[in-house]
């Protein structure tokens, strides 16, 4: 499995391209504004048709370019309780930089925790995340050593709790019962800044200790 992070956007939310070279099939983690170019291009360069976005969670700047993948025809995963904001992203408007496009995406398959899934080749298991957002989810693929977090966690922090939906004691128990118990080894991607690793954090986050 090979994996380009491709941070793009007014705030540089990392997306992925999530490659099977055994397949020449792929994935990708998150759309955020001014990353479908960027995506696009890195798949035509490595050879490997997207199969599938995955939404980790449903804020704007995750999910602002799945328009594009629809038009596409490429299938749109996301958890049931993001739908509402990725059918209508105008109703984060107001939280958004003036200016950004607001266009209605499309989901096609509903993703739930514990579930367990086979795309591009590559087996993936879903978690639900709660506490930054509703509809939050990471993506471990179990096989690589590797999940993919969102908001929940990134490199010595976690995700804001003030947007509506936020519960800083949800997303406390998410990560302890969902991101410290897969392996210490395990790299985190983040959807903002640098990956880091699970041991790492349970015992240097700031925020949330093991």
């Amino acid at each position: 499995m090979d994996i380009e992070i491709l941070p793009a956007g007014p705030i540089q939310t990392n997306s992925y391209l999530v490659m099977s070279k055994a397949t020449n099939k792929a994935f990708v983690i998150d759309a955020g504004p001014e990353s479908y170019e960027l995506v696009i291009e890195e798949a035509e360069k490595n050879g490997v048709e997207i199969e599938a976005v995955i939404i980790t969670h449903p804020h704007w700047d995750h999910i602002l370019d799945i328009h594009y993948f629809v038009k596409d025809g490429i299938p749109i995963y996301a958890h049931k309780s993001a739908v509402n904001l990725i059918e209508d992203p105008s109703i984060q408007e107001s939280m958004a930089i003036p200016g950004m496009d607001f266009t209605p995406g499309k989901v096609d398959t509903l993703i739930g925790h514990n579930e367990r899934l086979t795309i591009a080749g590559i087996e993936i298991e879903i978690r639900n995340t709660p506490g930054h957002c509703p509809g939050s989810v990471i993506i471990n693929c179990p096989a690589s050593l590797c999940c993919f977090t969102g908001d929940v966690i990134f490199d010595g922090s976690v995700g804001r709790t003030d947007l509506p939906g936020g519960n800083m004691n949800s997303l406390m128990e998410s990560i302890r019962e969902q991101v410290y118990t897969l392996p210490d080894e395990t790299i985190l991607y983040p959807g903002h800044g640098s990956s880091t690793l699970v041991g790492k954090e349970k015992i240097s986050n700031p925020f949330v200790k093991a």
